[in-house]
């Protein structure tokens, strides 16, 4: 990860949630992300499958209500972060069942961007006055995130 790459996280994480973040908690931030986007392409996989589809779509994601605001305001945050890492990594990952469509492929940066404000607000929640998270602080998000998710 170039210091241009950590540069825009922590521009991002200031914008979303008033957090600051440094240079080591960029590796969490892949493999937390990495780990929510995988969760949600196995849950597609059933779900396309149920479908009788060889090919995953992004309406076979389980995208709550809730992730798709995330999402949504994501995009209003008009960022450009380095989501390469974490889109890497995912063909990285233990090999899905089936294809991942256009769709789906053209949407993992959005849906990676919705998840890093659903973390933002996340330790917020968890910590109001929270200024930079903290191993206690990522495992209880990671415990949260595995809860819903």
């Amino acid at each position: 990860m170039s210091l241009i790459g950590v540069s825009k996280f922590e521009s991002f994480f200031r914008k979303a949630g008033s957090l600051d973040i440094d240079k080591s908690d960029v590796k969490r931030i892949y493999d937390f992300t990495n780990d929510v986007i995988y969760r949600l392409l196995t849950v597609g996989v059933k779900n396309a499958k149920l479908n009788g589809r060889d090919v995953l779509w992004y309406t076979d994601l389980p995208i709550t209500e809730g992730l798709e605001a995330q999402i949504n305001e994501f995009r209003e945050f008009n960022e450009e972060l380095d989501l390469e890492g974490i889109l890497e990594a995912i063909t990285k990952m233990p090999p899905l069942k089936l294809a991942i469509g256009e769709d789906v492929e053209n949407e993992l940066p959005n849906i990676a961007g919705g998840i890093l404000v659903a973390l933002t607000k996340t330790f917020k929640t968890i910590d109001p006055k929270l200024k930079n998270p903290q191993t206690s602080h990522w495992e209880k998000a990671k415990t949260i995130f595995e809860t819903l998710l």
